[in-house]
C-alpha cells in the first residue's frame, strides 16, 4: 500500500497555345491526385494519446508516413474512420492517415508527436479551434442539457478532464445546437465550434477545457468561465513542473505533489503530497499570480501533478506535461 503523507501550510503572498493549354490541365490533374500524410507519433511509455482528425476530402487510413522520421505505423480495428473523419488512440505508437483536400480538424489530447508531410507541426495550427465539453459521473446518475450557438458533436476525447476517455451512447441527443443526456459512472464530452448559451447539470461535474464548468453567467463571452477586473478569463496554466499561474479571483489554491527522495532505503519511494497556497481569511488571491512549490518542500525530487483554485468558483487542472515531469525526475534517481 502506498504512503501518502498530506501537509497543509498557507503561505502570504496562441493568350495559351493549344499544347501549352494541355500542359497546364495534366499539371492540375497530376496536383489533385497527390496525397498529403498525417501522423500522429505516440510517447513509448508514456499512456494512450487520443486523437481526431476531418479533412474536407478523402481520407483512408495507411502505413505510409509521408516522410515522418518514424516507423511501424499500423491499421488497427479500434481506429474509427467515418468518411472524411478518423478517431483513434496511440500507446507509444504510430498512426497514419493519407488524405486530399485541407484538414479542418486535428485534436490530440496529450504527448504525442504529429507530423504533415512529413514536417512536425503544432495540431493546435491546423483546422479550426474547438472546445471540448465533458461531463463526468460520480457514480448517481447525473442529467445535463446545453444549447450552443454553433456546431456540436458527441466525442471520445474529454479535452484535459480527470477522464481521459469518455464513450459514445446512442441515448443521449444531439439535435442541431441542442443536447441533452445522462451518465453514471462514466463520461460524456462533445467537440464544440461556438459559445454553450445554455447549460444544466443535475450531479456529477462538467470540465470545459480541462476546467471545472458550470455554465455561462451574466459577462461571460459564452464559455462561463467569466472574467477577472482587468478583462481577461480565469485560469490555471503550468510554467513547468512545480510553477502554476492562477489567473482569477481565489480564496486559495492547492497543488497536487508526487514527492521522492530517490533513495534506495525501505518503504516506499513516492508519497503523495498537498501544497496550499492562500491568504489572510478576508483576503483573496486577484489579478494573476504565480506559484511555485519550494525546492526540497516536501522531498528532493517533486512534480506538480495538478492545481485546484477554490472560492466563489473553483476549477482545477492536471498537469499536461505530467508524463514528462515524472520521467525526468526519475531519470535523476539512483539505481538501485
Amino acid at each position: 500500500m502506498k504512503e501518502t503523507h498530506t501537509s497543509r501550510r498557507t503561505f502570504l503572498a496562441g493568350s495559351l497555345t493549344a499544347l501549352g493549354a494541355t500542359t497546364a490541365t495534366m499539371t492540375v490533374q497530376a496536383q489533385q491526385s497527390e496525397w498529403s500524410y498525417v501522423v500522429v507519433s505516440g510517447t513509448p511509455g508514456a499512456g494512450p494519446v487520443r486523437y481526431e482528425l476531418e479533412t474536407n476530402d478523402t481520407l483512408e487510413k495507411t502505413t505510409e508516413t509521408g516522410g515522418a522520421p518514424v516507423d511501424g505505423a499500423s491499421v488497427n480495428a479500434n481506429d474509427v474512420l467515418e468518411g472524411s473523419f478518423a478517431g483513434g488512440v496511440v500507446v507509444g505508437g504510430v498512426d497514419a492517415y493519407r488524405y486530399r483536400g485541407d484538414l479542418t480538424l486535428l485534436s490530440v489530447d496529450d504527448d504525442a508527436t504529429v507530423y504533415v508531410d512529413g514536417t512536425q507541426i503544432d495540431p493546435d495550427s491546423v483546422g479550426e479551434n474547438y472546445d471540448y465539453l465533458a461531463i463526468v459521473g460520480d457514480g448517481s446518475k447525473a442529467d445535463y442539457s446545453f444549447e450552443v450557438d454553433g456546431d456540436v458533436a458527441k466525442t471520445n476525447m474529454t479535452g484535459g478532464a480527470p477522464t481521459r476517455y469518455a464513450s459514445v451512447q446512442d441515448g443521449d441527443s444531439v439535435d442541431a445546437g441542442s443536447v441533452s443526456g445522462s451518465v453514471f459512472g462514466g463520461a460524456d464530452a462533445f467537440r464544440v465550434a461556438g459559445d454553450i448559451t445554455e447549460f444544466d447539470l443535475s450531479g456529477g461535474t462538467a470540465y470545459l477545457n480541462g476546467q471545472e464548468y458550470t455554465g455561462p453567467s451574466a459577462g461571460d463571452d459564452g464559455d462561463g468561465r467569466g472574467q477577472t477586473g482587468d478583462g481577461s478569463e480565469p485560469g490555471i496554466e503550468f510554467v513547468d513542473c512545480t510553477t502554476v499561474e492562477v489567473t482569477g479571483s481565489f480564496d486559495e489554491v492547492s497543488l497536487s505533489v508526487l514527492a521522492s527522495d530517490g533513495g534506495c532505503g525501505p518503504g516506499p519511494r513516492f508519497s503523495e503530497q498537498e501544497y496550499v497556497f492562500g491568504l489572510n481569511a478576508d483576503e483573496v488571491i486577484e489579478g494573476t499570480t504565480t506559484i511555485t512549490l519550494p525546492s526540497g518542500y516536501f522531498a528532493a525530487y517533486q512534480v506538480v501533478e495538478s492545481a485546484t483554485a477554490e472560492g466563489t468558483s473553483s476549477m482545477s487542472v492536471s498537469n499536461p506535461d505530467a508524463n514528462a515531469c515524472r520521467a525526468e525526475m526519475e531519470s535523476q534517481f539512483e539505481d538501485c
